[in-house]
């Protein structure tokens, strides 16, 4: 039981990974689909009518079959889990040293990726026009709440 306990952990995760591809597939699609020329093209075409929810609702709704599947085996897992409890062996725990005696070169690789990471994913917003949309949103809170103009 405790082996087939461990087989379902990795399919879990294989099932995890596989979940998190599928929906980066469909937003990817999703945005390089709405972003053709042709949808542009056109005068009087707002974002809105590129983007709607029907569409964006259609491009998850395929991919809700392997969502729904891997909710049952997480489900699944659970219960087997704790129908297990009381049969697996408790291991040993792993003696983990303070964060005061790790070497200090892995936070600061840690940081530069995270670093790294949010620089990449701010340029990205920027090349999007998403600081001209947050800009515009401001302006309009500041505006309605304040009672300027």
């Amino acid at each position: 039981m405790i082996k087939g306990l461990r087989v379902m952990r990795v399919l879990i995760g294989v099932m995890t990974v596989a979940v998190c591809l599928l929906l980066v597939w469909q937003a990817v699609d999703i945005y390089r689909t709405g972003n053709r020329p042709e949808n542009f093209s056109a005068p009087g075409v707002r974002i809105e009518q590129v983007y709607s929810r029907q569409i964006v609702a259609e491009r998850f709704g395929r991919i809700a079959p392997a969502v729904y599947a891997y909710l049952a085996a997480v489900a699944a897992g659970l219960v087997w889990q704790a129908a297990a409890k009381g049969r697996e062996k408790k291991p040993r725990p792993a003696v983990i040293p303070p964060a005061a005696e790790r070497p200090a070169k892995y936070r600061t690789q840690a940081r530069l990726i995270l670093a790294g990471a949010a620089v990449a994913l701010v340029v990205l917003g920027i090349m999007n026009g998403g600081a001209r949309d947050v800009l515009v949103k401001a302006v309009n809170i500041c505006t309605e709440c304040i009672g300027l103009g």
